[in-house]
């Protein structure tokens, strides 16, 4: 099952580049703008303007435009794994899908909150740091797989075919693990690359322009930052199709 998730993710993804980069090309395009153009208010705000608020109305744009972006790029890359459809050359498509979709990843971040909110009411019960912790383990072990399996109520809604967080859990019973040990193994090649070209970048500083590194830098980061998240997404497309596949042959318990 982990062979498979990986091997589909990585074709998937790594065979369909092009579509890869319309699907999230252009949202990163504006996320570039909005960050730029955070930095510079923020900057040149000096004494006109408190900076605190304008760090306020920026954070609140950045997460409001991530969740968005998150939605358009999610929905869009779930569908052509799973339907076969490709996003035009300039996506940034925000309708009803997308606006589910956000919905569904409020509530998946309700579940987080929960466990958070559980893990400091024991330790404030409880006052024992290492108690603490060894709950927060033992719910994190029970949590992983259960968050991961009813995250499949995003590719559902992304192919308008919701369903519940009940039988998201129920169809995907033993892919828990699996697709967080996918998604582990995916990112961790992508990490240790971009942390090894920072410092190879930075051990060169002496000889090459800083803004051409800053400018190295940048893009590296960017690719890499598109090729991680697409990895991501489609471990849960993967999930899911083995899951309905399940479900149609009748084994999904």
């Amino acid at each position: 099952m982990l062979k498979r998730l990986l091997s589909e993710s990585v074709s998937l993804v790594f065979g369909n580049l092009e579509v890869v980069f319309k699907t999230c090309g252009s949202w990163i395009v504006l996320q570039f703008v909005l960050m730029t153009s955070a930095r510079l208010v923020v900057g040149s705000a000096g004494q006109q303007a408190d900076p605190s608020v304008q760090a306020v109305f920026f954070s609140l744009a950045i997460m409001v435009f991530t969740l968005v972006s998150s939605a358009s790029i999610s929905v869009a890359w779930h569908r052509f794994g799973l339907l076969g459809d490709k996003p035009g050359l300039i996506h940034l498509k925000f309708s009803r899908i997308e606006l589910s979709f956000v919905l569904k990843m409020l509530l998946l971040g309700l579940f987080v909150l929960g466990l958070w909110l559980v893990v400091l009411l024991v330790h404030n019960l409880i006052l024992v740091p290492a108690f603490t912790i060894v709950f927060g383990l033992l719910l994190l072990f029970f949590a992983i797989p259960a968050f991961f399996r009813l995250s499949l109520i995003l590719p559902a809604t992304a192919v308008e075919r919701p369903i519940g967080l009940g039988e998201a859990y129920s169809v995907s019973a033993g892919l828990g693990w699996y697709m967080f040990f996918a998604s582990v193994i995916l990112a961790l090649p992508f990490a240790l690359a971009n942390l090894g070209i920072q410092y190879l970048l930075q051990a060169a500083s002496g000889s090459i322009p800083l803004l051409f590194i800053q400018i190295k830098i940048l893009i590296l980061n960017v690719l890499l930052q598109i090729i991680v998240t697409v990895l991501g997404i489609s471990v849960l497309t993967g999930g899911y199709r083995i899951a309905m596949e399940r479900k149609t042959n009748g084994t999904g318990n």
